[in-house]
């Protein structure tokens, strides 16, 4: 009974367009009011505190702050020419760029958002401008912004393991292959699309001359990545420590391009940086309610009760939770949904047998594809607002890249050593 009081009054909540944060705070305390869990209100601002009080936690705001600080240091614009001197010259070069430039910048912000309002600033008026329909172009930048969270670094990924005690250098290195070959799958996706649609390419052929003279600068935004990834599997830093060092790069890059000597520059990223922590921190601090409310209501007893009484597959099992993830996600943005259901989650993918890194990575991708998903797409709604374009017209070009993204995951559901290599390989 409180479970289904808890869901319904937070899709409640949602769709009346409160932030999501004080919806997950008032579908808690509304549950707690009124089925009576015998929560004293005095305990609920120390379960709030708990749920942000954290070492680990901290790599977040140094992570976003790096990605910020590389945005406004002209990166994005260096990593475009980089994508397009490699892609530019194949059909529909330009979409080709989007998505390349993605994944390049998916290793330096570590944020979906952060990636879909660099990228689609630069290049939705672009592709518009050479004959692109903006649909397409909103969609694909929406899409292809879903790598963002997957290729280290990753905010989610750090997220996740806090929530779950799973290594974020193991998930970091999980997300490696998952999300280059979602980008390969958006390329293909977009080159068929592009091809019934006749779009043309940027230029005609691939030079050696403009890929070197574009990778001598693009090339450093790889530095960031490089240098965390090692940190970690190496032992020489932890996650938090990491997001030190790539801020510290950051700076250091932004002083070699010449573009921080404003004051307002690095005072802008700092609060952009600040404002992005602050709502996932009080994201964080409402959700520790919401998820104790799950956890005393045996949420994950229940899920295991549902899955057995339907299928004794694990797979099949897996495949079921995330249509749920999916579902869950067309109503709420990926952030809140990892930080409510990644810990009894976790506890069911541990009854199931799974890898726990494995089933991280599974999670955390099936969650992205819902930031893209309608009515409440959070990059679906950044991309729409970049070009302009109501949500309505997005939803017939918008299935071929979500039916893409959910035939990857699946392939990586049975296929899990895509995920486990590389952990595998470089960590123990």
């Amino acid at each position: 009974m409180s479970i289904i009081l808890l869901f319904v009054l937070l899709i409640f909540f949602v769709f009346l367009g409160i932030p999501i944060a004080v919806c997950i705070g008032l579908a808690a305390l509304t549950t707690i009011i009124l089925v009576g869990l015998g929560i004293p209100f005095t305990l609920l601002p120390a379960q709030m505190y708990s749920g942000m009080n954290s070492f680990t936690l901290m790599a977040i705001p140094f992570f976003i702050l790096a990605g910020e600080i590389m945005n406004r240091a002209g990166l994005t614009i260096r990593i475009l020419n980089l994508a397009e001197a490699c892609v530019g010259h194949i059909r529909g070069g330009l979409a080709h760029v989007n998505i390349v430039a993605s994944m390049i910048m998916a290793g330096v912000s570590g944020s979906g958002a952060a990636d879909t309002a660099a990228i689609g600033t630069a290049m939705i008026k672009n592709m518009k401008e050479k004959g692109f329909k903006l649909n397409f172009a909103v969609v694909l930048t929406a899409a292809a912004s879903t790598v963002g969270p997957i290729i280290p670094p990753s905010v989610l990924f750090i997220l996740y393991g806090f929530l779950t005690n799973v290594s974020v250098g193991k998930l970091f290195l999980g997300g490696v292959i998952p999300g280059i070959l979602m980008s390969i799958g958006l390329m293909v996706c977009s080159y068929i699309i592009c091809l019934k649609e006749g779009y043309g390419k940027a230029h005609e052929k691939f030079e050696i001359k403009r890929l070197t003279k574009a990778g001598k600068e693009g090339l450093l935004a790889l530095i960031v990545p490089f240098v965390i990834i090692f940190s970690i599997t190496t032992g020489f830093a932890t996650a938090t420590e990491s997001g030190v060092i790539a801020v510290v790069i950051s700076l250091i890059l932004g002083l070699i391009f010449k573009t921080l000597t404003k004051k307002e520059t690095l005072y802008g990223a700092i609060i952009d940086s600040t404002h992005s922590t602050a709502i996932i921190f009080l994201i964080l601090a409402t959700s520790a309610v919401f998820s104790n409310i799950l956890v005393r209501s045996q949420f994950q007893f229940l899920v295991i009760d549902t899955l057995h009484s339907i299928t004794s597959s694990p797979i099949l099992s897996l495949f079921l939770i995330i249509v749920f993830i999916l579902i869950i996600g067309m109503f709420v943005d990926v952030t809140p949904i990892l930080i409510m259901f990644a810990t009894p989650m976790a506890q069911v993918g541990e009854q199931l047998g799974f890898d726990p890194v494995f089933f991280g990575v599974v999670i955390v991708i099936a969650s992205m594809i819902g930031s893209i998903t309608p009515p409440v797409g959070g990059l679906l709604l950044i991309s729409a607002s970049i070009g302009k374009i109501p949500i309505a017209d997005t939803f017939k070009i918008l299935i071929p890249f979500v039916l893409t993204l959910v035939l990857i995951l699946l392939l990586i559901v049975l296929v899990p050593q895509i995920v486990t290599f590389l952990p595998n390989l470089l960590m123990e």
